[in-house]
């Protein structure tokens, strides 16, 4: 049986000893490392001990972390269930502990569904995408939970138009050596890239599309006035039964009922927390971060159109009455269209943390985007109002036609929906100092 030699790669001793050192701590296989070969494993993360042992983070770097951890826009969301996530990540990520409060939320996360992939070296060829993420059905679990992705690489080179991206996971990335091609921005202008989930995970909403208001219905059809009946007679016409007053008369449209309102849209998809760690920089690398748009709101539907009024009945002169034109009915109202959905809310963001050797800083560029709302849907459209009913026509001997009934007001427009809110760009350092000072 021959056995595979180690590949050649430029890494110092310090570098390859970080590098094979966290391979142990993943549980991979340093021979199989060491001829080139990827290595994945799901290690078992069940408790916060666990998840601090393999994680490439010093002492004096989570209690700097700590210290500015908790930002206004993450600390605001103490009080909601996001709050304990935030709390366990301080504790893994930094140098917080988990509140007693927070220990029975906490243990639910436990084992946490964690994947680890170590590799020696990594070319991500001109334009290609190493998507780094997983979703919750390698776990049996949905997408509402969270997943760690764990990647260990000894050196990664990113050429021409190449990037590393996640995708609403947490992520601890721990490269050795980072050589960035001068030219290698992705086509979206970075090569690391911590994205949204791409798709809402909003569990109140349609996660895909806001749903429009359905139409409201046309009005009910009006009867036409009744029709005098007479019989003839050797000196003219006779009345079969004396004449109601009115019953010639057209019937009112009947009114368009309202559309209904659009559904509000989703939230964005959110960003989660990542800490990416580079030993040696080769060249400059920009790194993107942010959440999701929010989902744009369902349309209102339109009002229902009202219905004509039913038309007047014809004079009639018999012996010894003479019966006028009925009037036409008047136009049924058209139904008012349904306000839009409100647009969903941008998604929440979380810490990114960036370590790089000090003299490297400057050649990190960031771009952290804000999370606008969703637009708010289209108001749904008046429905028409119905057209009058003719009046009746005169009698034989002459006269004036009918009055016309008057025809039925449109609906009024709905409201469109208001804008979704817009959520502040996420948190990102470089070496514990906001990235805009460092």
């Amino acid at each position: 049986m021959s056995v595979q030699p180690e590949i050649d790669v430029p890494l110092s001793l310090a570098q390859r000893e970080a590098f094979l050192d966290l391979s142990v701590r993943l549980g991979h296989h340093v021979p199989t490392l060491l001829t080139g070969r990827s290595v994945t494993s799901r290690p078992l993360i069940d408790s916060v001990a666990a998840a601090r042992s393999v994680l490439p983070v010093t002492p004096d770097q989570r209690a700097r972390r700590q210290a500015v951890f908790f930002t206004p826009q993450i600390a605001l969301r103490r009080a909601i269930g996001q709050g304990v996530h935030d709390r366990l990540e301080a504790a893994v990520f930094a140098d917080g502990e988990i509140d007693l409060g927070d220990e029975a939320g906490a243990s639910r996360h436990f084992p946490f569904p964690a994947t680890a992939t170590s590799v020696l070296r990594r070319v991500v060829g001109p334009g290609e995408c190493w998507d780094l993420s997983v979703r919750g059905a390698m776990f049996g679990l949905d997408d509402f939970d969270d997943l760690l992705v764990l990647v260990n690489v000894g050196e990664l080179v990113l050429e021409a138009g190449a990037s590393v991206v996640v995708r609403g996971n947490l992520l601890a990335l721990a490269v050795q050596r980072l050589v960035c091609d001068e030219s290698s921005s992705g086509g979206d202008g970075f090569q690391i890239g911590v994205l949204p989930t791409p798709f809402s995970v909003d569990p109140r909403r349609d996660r895909v599309r806001a749903a429009d208001g359905q139409s409201g219905l046309d009005g009910a059809p009006a009867a036409d006035g009744v029709h005098v009946e007479t019989r003839p007679s050797f000196i003219g016409p006779r009345l079969v039964r004396p004449a109601v007053v009115g019953e010639s008369d057209g019937e009112a449209g009947g009114d368009g009922t309202a559309g209904a309102d659009g559904a509000a849209g989703a939230s964005g998809g959110p960003s989660k927390l990542a800490d990416i760690t580079i030993g040696e920089l080769v060249g400059t690398f920009t790194l993107q971060a942010g959440a999701g748009a929010g989902l744009a709101g369902g349309a209102g539907g339109d009002g229902g159109r009202g219905e004509g009024g039913g038309h007047g009945a014809p004079g009639v002169h018999a012996v010894g009455a003479s019966i006028p034109p009925g009037r036409g009915g008047d136009g049924g109202r058209g139904g008012a269209g349904g306000r839009g959905g409100r647009g969903g809310s941008g998604g929440i963001s979380s810490n990114v943390f960036v370590t790089v050797p000090p003299d490297a800083a400057a050649r990190v560029r960031v771009i952290a985007l804000e999370a606008p709302g969703g637009q708010g849907g289209r108001g749904g459209c008046g429905g028409a109002g119905g057209p009058g009913g003719t009046g009746g026509q005169p009698d034989r001997l002459g006269g004036r036609l009918g009055e016309s009934g008057r025809a039925g007001a449109a609906g009024n427009g709905g409201a469109p929906g208001r804008d979704g809110r817009s959520r502040p760009a996420p948190p990102v350092y470089v070496n514990e100092r906001l990235w805009r000072d460092a």
